[in-house]
């Protein structure tokens, strides 16, 4: 068969997008872990002007004349015009979106991303407070800009999840909520009480990053295809052959920073594994940002608080630290597995992570429906924390500023977590 010229151009031009994505996320790795302070302006400068010439580029002449080319081709096969209609799909949104509003948004993206390190290093909403509305008018912009018609917290989550809406989630959530806090009234009123503290034990940041590394090995990341960091809040980027994973490492809580590597190298395991023949192209992507966290979680707690793993994991624990040796396996388990409601979501037990994102959501979502405004964020974070945990909060770092993802812009993120895998 005649090879479909158009296809291969319009692939060729794919992929020079793909490897600017790549850099872009590179860029942003380095702006996380190793990039001097003082730095942040230049570098959010140099990731808005990339991600303005990526967004050129994909709405080209050139992009728009291929497809077009290649709307009615009979020649190509079922993984070809699976490419093709996601092509298209990313360049009907795209298209939409003016330049310079894609610079200014991703240039403030990362502006506020780098100050949020500094306002909860010093427990300060305030100090964030102004950069975050900016940034909030900008990703309002960007909805309306996408369909003026839909409501902006639908446009949103269907980025993160095609045809996902609010409605669906209110109906999943309500369900999931009752259900959850039943199961947490039963692990409360159990006569098992799991000592949680005697795996919290005080340890060595070289202590962890031997257990990182293990888990690494264990898992399968390639050290010649990935890395991992530290950062004040663990991520995963990168693709194929290239990807970094990170973490935060807590010196009395080694298990904290021992399932964000379990996550995170979920994620990393996903980006590094795509079929190599359809590398660069549409579908040698991630499926979808649900099914992406549904790899990590799997990782994280199918398999890492499994009883057959930390029955295995925990003689090479107690050789790196041997203050675990005070502990046996039946109560290591427990203790990993213990269903006790806290204030961090990244290091919250699997039943009660999921009221952590049901109160994002139900922020998020009164956001854009203006029943709550940025500065009452901090407030209302307390509240809820009060209403599903029974917990006070002794500082903002331990509420509003635990996650970096609305600093990022990334609203609509957060209902997705739970969607496709609970």
């Amino acid at each position: 068969m005649t090879e479909n010229k158009s296809y291969v151009q319009l692939a060729d031009h794919m992929k020079e997008l793909k490897l600017i994505e790549s850099s872009l996320g590179i860029l942003y790795w380095d702006m996380k872990t190793y990039m001097p302070p003082k730095g942040i302006q230049q570098r959010a400068e140099i990731l808005a002007l990339f991600s303005k010439i990526h967004h050129e580029r994909l709405v080209s002449n050139f992009t728009k004349t291929k497809l077009k080319e290649l709307n009615n081709a009979s020649d190509l096969t079922d993984v070809r015009k699976r490419n093709l209609e996601l092509w298209q799909r990313g360049y009907d949104m795209e298209s939409k979106l003016p330049a310079d509003l894609v610079q200014k948004l991703a240039k403030q993206q990362n502006i506020t991303e780098k100050l949020w390190e500094k306002a909860k290093s010093k427990s300060n909403f305030k100090l964030i407070q102004s950069e975050i509305e900016k940034l909030f008018d900008l990703v309002k912009q960007k909805a309306n800009a996408y369909d003026p018609d839909k409501p902006m917290y639908d446009v949103l989550l269907d980025l993160f999840e095609k045809n996902t809406t609010q409605a669906m989630i209110n109906e999943y959530f309500s369900t999931l909520k009752v259900g959850v806090l039943k199961i947490i009234e039963k692990c409360e009123g159990s006569s098992i009480k799991p000592d949680v503290n005697s795996i919290k034990i005080k340890t060595t940041i070289e202590q962890q990053k031997q257990l990182s590394k293990f888990i690494m090995d264990f898992i399968g990341m390639d050290t010649e295809r990935s890395r991992i960091d530290e950062t004040e809040h663990p991520f995963t980027t990168g693709y194929a052959d290239d990807v970094r994973i990170t973490t935060h490492y807590l010196e009395d809580d080694p298990m904290a920073s021992f399932y964000a590597v379990l996550h995170e190298g979920g994620h990393g395991l996903y980006d590094m594994n795509m079929p190599i023949e359809h590398r660069w192209t549409a579908i040698g992507d991630g499926a979808s940002h649900g099914i992406h966290e549904s790899q990590s979680r799997f990782v994280e707690n199918m398999i890492g608080k499994s009883p057959e793993f930390l029955t295995h994991a925990l003689p090479i624990i107690q050789d790196i630290i041997p203050e675990y040796n005070k502990i046996n396996t039946n109560d290591f388990i427990r203790a990993v597995n213990v269903v006790i409601p806290s204030k961090i979501r990244v290091y919250a037990d699997e039943v009660t992570y999921n009221l952590h994102i049901i109160m994002r959501y139900e922020m998020e979502r009164d956001l854009f429906f203006e029943k709550i405004s940025i500065s009452e964020l901090p407030q209302v974070w307390e509240e809820k924390m009060d209403t599903y945990f029974g917990l006070k909060l002794n500082n903002e770092a331990e509420g509003v500023l635990q996650d970096v993802h609305w600093y990022g812009g990334n609203f609509g993120y957060f209902p997705i977590c739970p969607w496709q895998h609970i």
